[in-house]
């Protein structure tokens, strides 16, 4: 494959992942530059020549600031390896659990959903502009956003990434976050699948667990109960959102550009607080981190 990054400066300094596809390392590129490399086997009993080549082609197209960075590739005589911005901090679920699964606030689970830097970006922003540029992540989960600082949110990994035109006849993803569609093994939108997953991660963001036992998913025919925790407090427009988002039917789900004009993610915290004390709620609206 192509590259667009000198590799001859690189030097790896050590590995920091692995997945189904491939192994993640931490290197340096030149005197201060720090990247992540991911290799892919490219042996000719099991070569991953057009996973890499699909990966390395849509990052390539998605320049965003909370989806991660293609650089650049090379081919070594026993991996495809793909260059990546390095991307600090820590990913959603460990952050979570480090903090023993605590919700956040509503008002900083908002900030973290849409952006704290300006409107506009955000994960949820950078998997519309994904969308619009035509790629679908179809991995969506805690593990695949990174946290960094002041809560800024980095959607990484498009190994799995498919076209968003057409119906999408691979089967794949993360058993808690997959939508019903993908379960059946039937052609479906892609599109639609990555906002069910979204969805789950806008619940878990909400209330620090999962909305339904996602064993329940595969045999799903109707609208599911979702599990609200009775100590906290989730205003109704949030509810509103993540049912919609995991509508049953994927044509029924929003756009990720309806996602982002939901009046949840429009209303200011100035307009809770009143919508709140008007019903005489005496909800507290301080941190659960």
């Amino acid at each position: 494959m192509r590259h667009t990054i000198d590799n001859s400066q690189l030097k790896i300094k050590e590995r920091v992942g692995r997945g189904g596809y491939g192994t993640v390392f931490r290197a340096t590129v030149g005197e201060t530059g720090e990247v992540v490399v991911k290799t892919l086997m490219r042996t000719p009993s099991h070569s991953l020549e057009g996973v890499a080549r699909k990966e390395f082609n849509f990052g390539m197209k998605l320049k965003h600031p909370n989806l991660v960075r293609m650089r650049g590739s090379f081919d070594t005589a026993t991996d495809h390896c793909l260059i990546m911005d390095l991307v600090e901090g820590c990913n959603l679920f460990d952050y979570m659990e480090q903090n023993s699964f605590s919700s956040f606030s509503e008002n900083r689970a908002k900030k973290m959903f849409k952006g704290l830097a300006k409107v506009g970006s955000s994960p949820s922003a950078g998997l519309h502009h994904s969308h619009k540029t035509g790629v679908a992540h179809l991995d969506i989960k805690p593990e695949n956003i990174m946290v960094g600082k002041d809560d800024h949110l980095t959607l990484i990994d498009f190994g799995l990434a498919a076209e968003t035109l057409g119906l999408c006849h691979q089967f794949n993803g993360s058993v808690d976050y997959a939508s019903p569609e993908v379960w059946r093994k039937m052609p479906f939108e892609p599109a639609c699948s990555d906002v069910w997953s979204l969805g789950i991660v806008l619940h878990i963001l909400l209330t620090g667990c999962l909305p339904f036992d996602p064993a329940a998913v595969p045999r799903m025919r109707v609208q599911p109960d979702f599990y609200w925790p009775e100590d906290i407090d989730v205003s109704e427009d949030a509810k509103e959102l993540v049912k919609w988002m995991l509508e049953l039917k994927p044509m029924a789900r929003p756009t990720m550009k309806e996602v982002l004009n939901h009046k949840w993610l429009k209303r200011t915290l100035p307009d809770l607080i009143k919508r709140r004390w008007s019903i005489g709620s005496r909800t507290e609206l301080s941190n659960r981190m």
